[in-house]
This record gives C-alpha cells, structure tokens and sequence, in this order.
C-alpha cells in the first residue's frame, strides 16, 4: 500500500524508535531455498470456455448499508453457484469496465428486485440487528457465507424460507468483536478458506486508537468476493497488540492450521493510524509467528471476475512488450521510473486504469515522445480479475514501451525479511512463480526499518540464485521514510547480491516521488528540479525513481512533464533493462 513520509527534523539517525519499531537482531543465513516450481508453458490450442450471461445489478451509492451488504453477498452467492453470473454497478468505475473489457449484460435491475430474486434462490437467511450489532458484522458476514445465506437486517423488510443463523439471539451473550470471534471461528472456520480484514466502521483517527468509536457504515467492498469464496472474515482492532486478549485470540485463529502460510489477508488492517500510516497494514509484524501478509482488495466485483474466466496459471498468457535493446554505455545515466500501489487492487480498478488511458493517449498523440515506463500490479490479479490482468498488458501492447514489475514486496504484502525463516522460503517460490506467470524478472520490495541489514545479507540473495527468475529488486521505505541503505556510500546507486549457484540480482538505492508542490521536500519536488537532481547524477548510474499518489502526485504532473525536461545523456528504461544493465556495468 502506501508508505507515508515523517516530519524532516524525524529523518535523521533512528537505529530504533521505541513506539514504532522493535530493534531486529540479524539470524544466521539458513540453507538456500528449493528452486521454486517453472509455471507452465500456455498451450494455446486450449479451448477457451465461453463465459456465462450475467446480470448487473444497480445499487445507488448512497443506499442504506444493510442493503448495500446483501446485494454484495447475494452478487457473491450467484457467483458461487454460476460463475460471472451478477456483476454490481454503484460507482463509476464499475460502469467503465463493462466498457472497457467489452461485456454486455443480459438484464440490468434495481438493488430491490435483485433482492427478492436472491432469497427465492438462496431461501436461508440470517438474520441480525444493523443497528445494534455494527461491531459484529464481520463475524455474521463469516457465518452467512459458511452457510450459504443472505444477510438481512430487519430494515429489509424481506421474507425468508428459513433462518440460518439468528445472530441477535445466537450473539447476546457475546456481544464483543472478541467473543463473537471465538464463537464464529470454533464452529464455522472449518467451512471458509481464507482470512479477510473489513472494518466495520470504526473511526480510523480517533484519540484513543485501542477504544475507536464506530462512526461510519460499513463499506460493501470485498463482501461479494467473501460470499462466493466462504472467508473468515475478523475485525480486531487490538488483535495486533502485544499483551492484549485480542492478539491472543488472533493468534490462536491464524496458528490453527486452517490455511496456508504465509497466509494472505484479504481487505485491510486500517487499524492504528499512527504518525500517518496504518501500523500493521502489512500484518507481517502482527502475531509472533509472523506468518502474514496483505491482499489489498478492498474492492469490488471480484466475486464475478474471479469465476467469469479461469484463473491464468501459466507464462506467455499474458506477453510483456520486447525489453529495450540497450548497451550499457558509462557515459549515459539509465533511470527506471516505477508507478506504485499497484499491490492495492482497488488502484487497479479506479485510478491506475485512469492514468494508463492517459498514457496510451499521451503516446499515441505523437506531439511528444513515449519513454519506457514501469507499473506495478498485483500478481493476485490472476486470480482474482484475470480480464483486468489481461487488459492491462493489452494496453500496454499499444504504446509498445510499458512495462510491469511485482509490487512490495512480490507475492504479498509483506515485510520479507520479518517472516518465519520456513515461511520466508515458501514466499520466495510463490514470488517466482508471480514473475513466472507476468513475464518480469524484478520486484518492487518493502521492509521493516530495523530488517534491511537482514534483508540484504540474508532474504534478498535468496531470489538471486542461478536460474531464478528475479534479477532486479526495487526497495522503498515502509512503513515511514526513515532512512536506509545509510550504510552505503552517498554516490552508490545499486549493489550486486549472489545467491546459490553463483547467480546474481542488481539491489537497487530507494528514491521515492510523492508529489510536486515542495522543492525543499525531496519527495516532492517539481519536474524541473528532479529532473535538474537525475542529470546531476554521476554518469554511468543506473537507478530508478518510485512514484506514488500519496502526495499528490498524478502521472501528468510528474512524469509526463519530465520526460520532456531530462538532458539528453539521460536514458529512460524499464525496470527489467534497468537490472541488467547494472550487471552489465557490475558492482559500483
């Protein structure tokens, strides 16, 4: 997601800070990872199935939330049972990609008739109190999922067949987000497949941050893509913190064995907004078996995009454009630039996919050139959205000079190097397999301020064995901008890491672009005085520049306006060429 930067007077020497961070001791290295499993080669004479009619269902974006969140499991529920079958559209963005991926639906109807259509097809309901039990709605949600049936709060005024689940009785007694949990996860965990993290409304900036108040509804987002994949869906705001019942708790639910680790958690963890940034957004440094990472994906329609198409599973489905034909020459300076945040898939459904109609429009306009230019994105889209996926490397093919990398950190979001030594492993392959499926060969990379040492000298070269996929690694500083890499000399751009088998990456210096407005602010200076800083770069540097929304920043003002300002000894490059280039020029 998105790192957030500190007061300037905070960014001097920090070996540790005592709210934020834990002092990291550095462990031995262990053995090498196994190889991590080639994707398959895609046979194209594979039939393609031909997707099934569907249906939109229209909710006004200001409908009430109990509302709101049966249409999104009933959405879900038919996806489940008919994959693709019932799409929702209660923004804009939901409207552009019918649009944009070319699907027509069979009928379009209201959230009203839509409902009474759901509880003929899904006759079980279960029934609760919105008003009343607002901090226990992640737990109902999980328990109408597990059993298939609609969530109705009284103010629907609909008629069920049968009551599944009657939360206000079965919940009287325990009537916090902690012992409403314990209860759901004893007796329904066994039926869900995941984990996922939706709040239910607590203020996120409140004083008190262990005692929020809930003073918002409830967002609909993911709760379609809850109902038709069955997730245990928690929302413990003090499930994070060390000593407190609710990390217990937490812990015992993620340590069961239920799911696979390092387990992805799908939605967001917005508790405990501190100095800017949501502390354990990552979730890696959450429970002391450390066996977590994010799936940004509060979003939604992921129920109808996830079963519409089958999921992409092998290399070449989807095709990066040709790599620049490039020779490293030491008397040029090669720059990267990186568009962030595409681990955050709702990004990749509202303004990512604004800002890549303005660059194919900004290149195919012809009134000035199209330099290479690197997004992030999420390798879960091949699951998850496998139409989005494949758009974008579509509309990539038309500039003909785009580019993707894995974002923070590959597989997950994650801090690597704070996960279990055997989870470490296990995240290694499954990244691999990432840049196996999207054709790319770096990944952005995100750690904890006190784990970098460890990162270099003991995560990172596990990505850099002989064979492997992985040639470019792109820090950033998460989750504030407390300085790294200090241990390096102030000219040196990049390293060259060695891993098993005597293969080789190019570990890359942060440099991180957040907007334009305060050239006394590095991270947000204008396109003229950034542009001034990379041509007085030593020549023969090859870097690369992070570029992120948190600022203000948008793809017209920065990078599009520097691309015409950059002294001609400056070459723009992918993040792919960017690797091998610095292993050509080796160790600086």
């Amino acid at each position: 997601m998105l790192s957030r930067w500190l007061p300037r007077a905070l960014l001097g020497p920090l070996p540790c800070v005592a709210l934020l961070l834990a002092c990291s001791k550095t462990e031995p290295p262990g053995p090498p990872p196994p190889p991590a499993p080639a994707c398959a080669e895609h046979d194209a004479s594979s039939p393609i199935p031909t997707p099934n009619p569907f249906t939109v269902v229209h909710v006004e974006p200001g409908a009430p939330a109990p509302l709101q969140l049966a249409v999104h499991a009933c959405v879900g529920l038919r996806n489940r049972a008919v994959g693709g079958s019932a799409y929702v559209t209660s923004d804009a963005h939901d409207a552009a990609w019918l649009t944009e991926l070319g699907l027509v639906p069979s009928a379009t109807v209201d959230a009203a008739e839509f409902l009474r259509s759901c509880v003929a097809e899904f006759p079980a309901c279960v029934r609760y109190d919105y008003a009343s039990q607002r901090a226990l709605l992640p737990n109902i949600l999980t328990v109408a999922a597990a059993l298939g049936a609609v969530p109705v709060d009284g103010s629907l005024n609909l008629t069920c067949a049968s009551t599944a689940f009657d939360a206000v009785a079965e919940l009287r007694d325990r009537d916090t987000p902690a012992l409403a949990t314990r209860y759901v996860f004893d007796r329904y965990a066994a039926q869900t497949t995941g984990l996922a993290m939706l709040n239910p409304g607590y203020d996120q900036q409140a004083a008190d941050q262990a005692n929020p108040p809930i003073t918002r509804d409830m967002r609909p987002a993911l709760v379609d893509y809850v109902f038709s994949r069955k997730l245990f869906v928690v929302f413990l705001v003090n499930g994070c913190t060390r000593g407190n019942p609710e990390r217990e708790l937490l812990s015992s639910i993620v340590d069961a064995g239920r799911w696979a680790t390092p387990l992805g958690v799908y939605g967001y963890n917005n508790s405990w907004y501190v100095l800017g940034g949501y502390l354990h957004e990552a979730q890696t440094r959450c429970l002391d078996s450390r066996n977590m990472g994010a799936i940004a994906s509060e979003t939604s329609n992921l129920s109808f995009f996830s079963t519409r198409a089958p999921p992409i599973t092998e290399s070449h489905v989807v095709t990066q454009n040709a790599l620049e034909q490039v020779s490293y020459d030491p008397g040029r300076t090669y720059v990267a630039f990186v568009v962030g945040d595409g681990d955050n898939i709702d990004y990749i459904r509202t303004t990512r996919r604004d800002w890549f109609r303005q660059r194919v429009a900004a290149c195919q306009s012809g009134s000035a050139p199209c330099p290479p230019l690197t997004w992030t994105i999420s390798p879960h889209l091949a699951q998850l959205a496998p139409d989005l996926l494949r758009w974008y490397y579509d509309q990539s093919h038309r500039t003909g000079h785009d580019y993707f990398t894995l974002p923070p950190s590959g597989h997950l979001y994650a801090y690597p190097s704070s996960l279990a030594d055997d989870a470490q492993d296990r995240f290694v392959a499954a990244t691999e397999t990432d840049a196996c499926i999207l054709g790319v060969s770096g990944t952005v990379h995100w750690d904890w301020a006190g784990t970098w040492h460890d990162a270099e000298d003991h995560f990172l070269p596990k990505y850099a064995r002989a064979g492997g996929p992985i040639r470019g690694v792109f820090p950033v500083n998460v989750p504030y901008l407390f300085p790294t890499f200090t241990w390096w000399p102030q000219d040196q751009f990049y390293e060259v890491l060695t891993g098993a088998g005597g293969g080789r990456l190019a570990l890359f210096r942060p440099r991180e672009w957040r907007g334009v407005g305060n050239d006394a602010d590095v991270h947000l200076l204008s396109p003229r005085r950034m542009a001034d800083e990379i041509g007085g770069y030593p020549r023969g540097t090859v870097t690369w520049v992070y570029l992120t929304s948190d600022g203000g920043l948008t793809l017209e003002n920065s990078f599009l306006a520097l691309a015409k300002l950059l002294p001609p000894h400056v070459q723009l490059v992918s993040t792919d060429t960017a690797a091998r280039l610095a292993l050509a020029a080796g160790p600086r």
